[in-house]
């Protein structure tokens, strides 16, 4: 087969939803570049992940659009038309993504053929028939691949920063005493969620161990849970929030940062992507959905599962009741904190 992308002048890639995803793509978008070095790569999705990708190199616009609802595919979408891209990479698998590119006009539609729309695609890749847990990184690394006849080796997430993201992330963090620990207690669920009051407990027993700074973090959403994350360290840890942390902004301070402790969320990926060491918890989520590669010697994360005893033919978000986060021992966290911080950064 011949690259999909052969005659390719302008190129949109459709990112996914999640901030998480969009950082898992960061290795499909190096490998694009590289097989295209001459088109002009522009990428859609929803507001928010600029901010994500906003500093890389390689991606030459960022278009804000939303898809809700069926409707969603065509609004707004003469604007697209009138740029004539020649070619529309789906990263995501929804219909609705689809039928998105099916109304920018472009003529090489790429994805994976799944829920129905590969008639939508020009070039449609055939799914896996099995249901193990595949990471996205992997997912979207082998669209790449097959569309561009072309292996994608490093699939090492990575991200950069704006001079003005940075100049925000270091005004977060500004005058604190090292070594400093980002806490990210929210979650899209509250299943997914370590309880906030042993966040709290974590932070002081951080900040007694290390004579460090503990900060913590979350979406304008999560303010509740950030504060009672706060009240819980006895006032010791520093609210992001209050010092008006935005999604730029965190990804710099996260970058700066000596170690974030996070749940299964974005937050997680950014430490990956700015080469921040990670202690990572799981409960009723499979680690394998959303599985990073790390460069050879690098070892900067840490997980912990709520039942870390699972057969591998077992994937944990089928069997959620066994896997509750208050399985997640204050002291198992704490140990595999100061595991990382005696690393060097």
């Amino acid at each position: 087969m011949r690259s999909a992308l052969h005659e390719t002048e302008r190129l949109l890639v459709v990112l996914p939803s999640w901030v998480g995803d969009a950082v898992m793509c960061t290795p499909t978008m190096r490998a694009l570049r590289a097989a295209a070095p001459n088109a002009r790569i522009e990428c859609v999705g929803r507001p928010g992940l600029e901010a994500v990708l906003a500093g890389m190199p390689g991606i030459d616009a960022f278009h804000t659009h939303t898809m809700k609802g069926w409707l969603g595919p065509f609004t707004g979408t003469g604007r697209f038309r009138a740029m004539r891209f020649d070619t529309v990479l789906l990263l995501p698998n929804s219909p609705r993504s689809g039928l998105f590119a099916l109304a920018t006009g472009a003529r090489t539609r790429i994805g994976w053929a799944r829920d129905g729309r590969g008639w939508m695609l020009t070039h449609g890749l055939d799914a896996p028939k099995d249901r193990a847990p595949h990471s996205a990184v992997d997912w979207y690394a082998d669209l790449a691949a097959w569309a561009t006849q072309r292996p994608v080796t490093d699939r090492t997430v990575e991200l950069a920063c704006t001079p003005e993201q940075r100049a925000a992330g270091e005004r977060l963090l500004e005058a604190l005493p090292r070594p400093i620990t980002i806490l990210n207690p929210g979650a899209n669920r509250e299943d997914k969620r370590w309880p906030a009051d042993r966040f709290g407990e974590l932070a002081r027993q951080l900040i007694a161990a290390t004579h460090g700074s503990v900060c913590v973090t979350g979406g304008p959403a999560e303010a509740a849970v950030v504060q009672r994350v706060v009240e819980a360290s006895g006032g010791t840890a520093i609210n992001l929030i209050d010092r008006g942390v935005a999604l730029g902004s965190l990804k710099a301070a996260i970058g700066a940062a000596d170690l974030l402790v996070t749940n299964d969320t974005g937050p997680r990926h950014l430490a990956a992507g700015m080469g921040t060491r990670c202690v990572s918890l799981f409960g009723p989520t499979d680690p394998r959905w959303a599985a990073l590669h790390e460069r050879p010697g690098a070892a900067r994360e840490i997980q912990l599962l709520a039942e870390p005893f699972l057969p591998a033919e077992i994937v944990a978000d089928r069997v959620a009741k066994f896997c509750g986060m208050h399985r997640i021992s204050v002291g198992d966290v704490k140990h595999a904190c100061l595991q990382l911080l005696r690393t060097n950064r």
